[in-house]
């Protein structure tokens, strides 16, 4: 499975989701915890800077000074700072040198921003009734060790939850991404043609069971209603025929009694060429309907498409001749594909057909063979009227003739044969514009899943 294919699924995404609220959380708990542990240390630290100064508002200021050197021994955290300072700012004793500017001297704690402190320390300053400023603090040290403890369960809980998640949701979306796999494949046949086929459910009665139970059902109703419009249309056709050729030997009999010279010889010929049209029909649709059925993919073999468009060209140059037109083959010595011959050999001939009897006199038919690197590409181009943009899709349809098609002679079946074969073989049938004229593409490959 590709990496990329398991990132897609729901069951991946939803893992992420889940792990990335679970992950807020986790921030969040610790966030608070910390927030609410902060404002109780900031109390704590404020009643322990309050009871020490309160302590030492007791002591003459003369014995201060050793009371700080005893304080400070006593202090193996060294959290505890003290300072004593004249009116004037001036130090005397303590651990702390120099008093901070703008320091209130109210005797309230307040926030002690001053560098070589933790972030949250706390400190106050209060005037003795000597005139003596005198100076308490209490480093933050135990806060900051907390904000280090709670940023490294953060980032370590952050980390085991990208892992897991990434991990939990790999591996739940691995029997997912199999059946829908499944599902891609066993879809492939329908694509071809296989009505039959089904997509494969399991015993789960999930979300994915239901899908295919309902693209199950639409194709058998799909199914049902495709053969019976295909077998009105296939019985219609065979039909007609039987009665369509008796019909037609009976008016060459009476064409043939009467003689050229008879009075009605020329509608009797009318309407033997009537009858000649509809039987052409009846058998081009026949024809269509057999490829359809895919009856004749047991005559696939290895076929020189480069000897086949050879022999289309022998065969269509003098017709071309006939019309006052330029034949041009290009048959470059494309590789062997696996093929019906005699389907391929009919197609092309539709499309040349097509060609010839749509350009005009000194116009120039092109058919040409180059090989690709995907595989070989058959072009028939002319210099014909074209098809119009809006009407190349149209035209591959059972009986549809475009406007430029005039007065000219058929049916609008020539171009779904070729359609026909072209789904027969996979392969991928273009109308382009070939500025003047008609460019018709058939890659003969078959093309990518998604294309």
């Amino acid at each position: 499975m590709q990496r990329l294919e398991i990132w897609r699924t729901t069951t991946f995404r939803l893992t992420l989701v889940y792990g990335l609220a679970f992950a807020i959380g986790v921030v969040a708990v610790l966030g608070l915890t910390y927030a609410s542990t902060a404002v109780f240390m900031t109390r704590q630290m404020n009643q322990i800077v309050v009871g020490q100064a309160r302590g030492l508002q007791g002591v003459p200021p003369r014995a201060l000074a050793e009371t700080f050197r005893q304080l400070e021994e006593q202090d193996v955290r060294h959290v505890y700072y003290f300072g004593l300072f004249r009116r004037d700012g001036a130090w005397i004793a303590g651990n702390v040198h120099r008093l901070p500017p703008g320091t209130p001297q109210d005797g309230l704690p307040r926030p002690l921003r001053e560098p070589g402190f933790q972030p949250g320390a706390r400190a106050l300053a209060e005037r003795l009734p000597s005139g003596e400023i005198l100076f308490v603090g209490f480093d933050a040290k135990v806060l900051s060790g907390l904000r280090a403890i709670i940023l490294s369960a953060l980032l370590l809980s952050g980390a085991l939850v990208i892992v897991l998640g990434l991990a939990v949701g790999a591996a739940l979306s691995l029997a997912p991404l199999r059946r829908i796999r499944a599902m891609q494949q066993a879809s492939q046949p329908i694509l071809d043609g296989e009505l039959s086929a089904r997509l494969p459910t399991s015993n789960k009665g999930d979300e994915i069971d239901l899908l295919a139970g309902i693209a199950n059902g639409m194709m058998d109703e799909v199914e049902r209603l495709l053969w019976a419009v295909k077998s009105v249309g296939d019985n219609v056709a065979h039909d007609l025929r039987t009665p369509l050729t008796r019909l037609r030997a009976l008016l060459y009999r009476v064409r043939e009694e009467t003689g050229p010279s008879a009075a009605h010889a020329d509608m009797i010929d009318q309407a033997l060429s009537e009858t000649d049209a509809l039987l052409t029909r009846f058998k081009a649709l026949q024809r269509i309907s057999e490829i359809d059925r895919r009856e004749r993919r047991a005559g696939f073999a290895s076929v020189r498409l480069q000897a086949l468009v050879e022999q289309i060209g022998e065969l269509y140059a003098p017709l071309a001749e006939q019309h006052g037109q330029r034949l041009l083959v290009e048959a470059e010595d494309a590789c062997e594909i696996l093929a019906d011959r005699d389907l391929l050999f009919e197609a092309f001939s539709n499309l040349m057909s097509n060609a010839v009897k749509f350009t005009p006199a000194g116009g120039v038919v092109r058919l040409k063979l180059t090989r690709r690197t995907e595989g070989p590409r058959l072009e028939v181009i002319d210099t014909g009227p074209g098809v119009p943009e809006a009407e190349r899709e149209a035209v591959l349809e059972r009986f549809y003739r475009g406007r430029e098609a005039g007065r000219a002679p058929g049916c609008g079946l020539g171009l779904s044969i070729v359609a026909a074969v072209a789904r027969l073989h996979n392969f991928r049938l273009e109308l382009g514009d070939a500025a003047p004229g008609l460019r018709v593409t058939l890659d003969c490959w078959a093309p990518a899943m998604g294309r």
